[in-house]
């Protein structure tokens, strides 16, 4: 039992001895001798009770309100101290006094808070290593966004299987590009492509037929056939093409982390000799991010989207009556 010695029942004003009866407030931890309890039939403290009010014992120090210190079990909170079980809502111990509040998880309410967790998770990451290599390493492997990448990593390397990442679903290849997955951007492009034809036929189909209607063209350069059929396949590869970026979307970061692991320890194989100068120079060169080639593919998308026009400008049939008009 608690130790009440040297506190005062609030309704008799005796001090409590180790002979007395004491029931203890459910709801503040107050003490009282059980007769003057019954005979009041209330806490001495009871209108304090809508304050939060909380007993403090004068004669022993109070445990931590945020110390988990009893447990719950289907609706009944156990003491620690005397081992009775208690309503689960009871704050303190019916039969000692002991406090069963229990820790709550943490909230973070502001962006102050937000940092100084992100920046634990970050410190915590770097100290941990992923399927052989360490967190330093991978860190001057990917360069940029290591915050994002490196708790991520830290839960491939104990089992998890995928995680999203928007950036891959929003600009697919382009996104493979720049972190220097080219393999996989090349196929990623590649199956684009070819499951772009059926669009992009029947778009050349359009716009012969808008020209024709804005007296641009004479006539229509090339009747594109099967146009029924593309309709439907063209329905189908964009329906694939979604599939192909939620893949992307859904997996990139594992892969990524393969690519990484596999990088570093090939690095250390081939650089064994090297300081860790040299290492880290390669591992800067070969990771990171890179926009040289992103480009070069966003220019070759240009050149493929104003193909088209310029195909249909060079054609015999194109004509542009304001300027016959003016000459």
């Amino acid at each position: 039992m608690q130790n009440f010695l040297g506190n005062k029942c609030p309704y008799c004003g005796k001090n409590f001895t180790a002979e007395d009866d004491i029931v203890v407030c459910p709801e503040c931890g107050t003490p009282h001798h059980r007769d003057c309890y019954k005979e009041h039939s209330a806490c001495a403290n009871e209108e304090k009770h809508g304050e939060n009010f909380e007993w403090k014992n004068a004669a022993v120090p109070p445990v931590h309100k945020h110390e988990p210190v009893g447990h719950e079990s289907g609706g009944i909170t156990v003491c620690p101290n005397c081992g009775r079980e208690n309503p689960g809502n009871s704050r303190y111990c019916l039969g000692c006094g002991a406090p069963l509040s229990f820790e709550r998880p943490r909230v973070i309410s502001s962006e102050e808070e937000f940092q100084r967790e992100r920046e634990r998770i970050i410190t915590e990451s770097f100290s941990a290593s992923f399927d052989g290599i360490s967190a330093k390493e991978a860190a001057i492997y990917v360069r940029s966004n290591v915050g994002y990448f490196l708790p991520r990593f830290a839960a491939f390397s104990k089992g998890a299987k995928f995680d999203t990442n928007f950036s891959a679903f929003i600009f697919s290849f382009f996104y493979l590009f720049y972190r220097k997955m080219y393999g996989l951007g090349i196929v990623v492009f590649l199956i684009t492509t070819l499951l772009s034809i059926p669009t992009y036929l029947l778009d050349f189909q359009m716009v012969q037929e808008q020209y024709v209607e804005m007296g641009m063209l004479s006539q229509i350069i090339w009747n594109v056939p099967h146009q029924e059929e593309l309709a439907i396949y063209s329905i189908i590869a964009n329906l694939l093409v979604w599939i192909l970026r939620i893949a992307l979307m859904m997996f990139f970061n594992r892969l990524y982390y393969q690519k990484v692991v596999g990088n570093v320890k090939k690095a250390r194989v081939l650089l064994a000799d090297k300081g860790e100068k040299e290492i880290s120079s390669y591992f800067q060169k070969k990771g990171g991010t890179g926009l040289l080639v992103p480009i070069i593919f966003v220019a070759l998308t240009f050149i493929a989207s104003f193909a088209l026009a310029g195909y249909i400008v060079s054609s015999e049939f194109f004509i542009l009556p304001e300027i016959e008009n003016f000459l």
